[in-house]
């Protein structure tokens, strides 16, 4: 008799198609190898069939290139996604966004995990975790981060599945209230405008750009609309004004996307389609804006921006800011108070007035009308409550 083998061949196979054998210690044995392996893969276990299963998965995974994957950690990862595909699909402004939400609250927490083992359910606590402290359009964002993040390493065969399919956006109920809107009272609005008007004892005005804000408060241009309005989109005659531009504060970048110390400005198109339109004025913006060319002219600012510096410059969010805050001073209005809340008050003031809510939603520039309803639900209550009081009149 020949002395005993180490190995038993069990199953004879063609190359590249694997060998099953059983070891003289008992085990089970599949080998592997292709024409692209240096090495063939061993898989070991207790039956013939366990390592036939594990060798037709490996055999699976390998053709999807799921080996090398698994010990790629998360951080190396999704930074390749983020900065080679994410940043050059969307626009500066928002991929800082996403990028300020990557890097404060997903990389932190998932970074360090291989990210073929990432599991739904340590995406659903990190989602549940977030909702305690953040907002839900924050926390939204992050889950449609990680939904894109997951999707492309799946579709790329990079990960066996698709850890996101399971993982659900957690209830608003969970999340802390939203910041209750402010808007100026109509009294409020007045001294606003008062205070436009003041002049210094030298005939100057108190505050040069303060008509800005007035004008700001009757049509509800965002902050970022006035600033790339030029002169050239006011229709005196028509008594309107051209919407078509928007600008931003973005991260200025070097060639390889690192981000620099400081922002520059961007002027650009609206968001949306919705957000290119013509909105009326009103008498008082029309003298605000007349009132703000005079001053101009006296103080020798030369622009074709209707938003100046005395250098001819484009003043800053923070420039506009602190005129913002020099007025309601002067105004004695102790309100903790945006630029952003002045567009509040307009749509406010216009809701009160019994302006339809559709034609506000179109002169705010909102995607659809739902967008403004969900937001000034309150002004509507409230026109509704004194709707009925009149009810009883009749």
């Amino acid at each position: 008799m020949s002395n005993t083998t180490e190995k038993v061949t069990k199953t004879n196979r063609h190359y590249g198609e694997g060998s099953i054998y059983q070891h003289k210690d008992g085990r089970w044995v599949a080998k592997y190898r292709d024409e692209a392996m240096a090495k063939p893969q061993y898989l070991y276990g207790s039956t013939e069939a366990e390592v036939r299963r594990k060798l037709r998965d490996w055999k699976k995974q390998t053709a999807r290139g799921l080996t090398a994957c698994k010990k790629v950690f998360f951080r190396d990862y999704a930074d390749n996604w983020f900065y080679t595909f994410k940043q050059h699909s969307v626009e500066n402004s928002s991929f800082d966004r996403y990028e300020s939400i990557y890097l404060h609250h997903i990389k932190p927490v998932l970074g360090d995990i291989q990210i073929a083992s990432i599991r739904s359910e340590e995406i659903q606590n990190l989602l549940v975790a977030k909702s305690k402290t953040l907002s839900y359009s924050v926390v939204k964002k992050i889950n449609f981060l990680l939904s894109e993040l997951f999707q492309y390493a799946h579709s790329e065969g990079d990960i066996a599945k698709n850890p996101m399919r399971n993982v659900k956006m957690p209830k608003k109920t969970l999340f802390k209230p939203e910041r209750e809107i402010i808007a100026l009272e109509s009294e409020e609005v007045r001294a606003l405008e008062q205070v436009a008007v003041m002049k210094r004892k030298n005939g100057l005005p108190l505050i040069t750009h303060a008509n800005l804000i007035v004008f700001i408060v009757h049509t509800g241009l965002r902050c970022g609309e006035l600033q790339a309005l030029k002169w050239s989109d006011i229709d005196f005659c028509s008594k309107t004004v051209t919407v078509n531009k928007n600008l931003s504060m973005v991260c200025d970048r070097d060639r390889n996307g690192e981000r620099k110390n400081h922002k520059k400005a961007k002027i650009k198109g609206t968001k949306t389609t919705s957000g290119n339109r013509i909105v009326p004025l009103n008498t008082k913006a029309i003298a605000a804006l007349k009132n703000l060319h005079t001053i101009y002219r006296k103080k020798g600012i030369c622009s074709p921006n209707v938003v100046a510096s005395l250098n001819g410059n484009m003043l800053s969010n923070d420039q506009l800011q602190r005129v913002l805050h020099r007025v309601l001073k002067y105004a004695e209005i102790s309100k903790p108070f945006t630029l952003h809340q002045l567009r509040h008050t307009f749509a406010t003031q216009t809701l009160n007035a019994g302006v339809p809510i559709t034609v506000v939603s179109k002169w705010l520039g909102h995607a659809n009308v739902s967008v403004t309803y969900n937001t000034y639900i309150h002004v509507l209550e409230s026109v509704e409550t004194t709707a009925v009081t009149l009810l009883e009149a009749i």
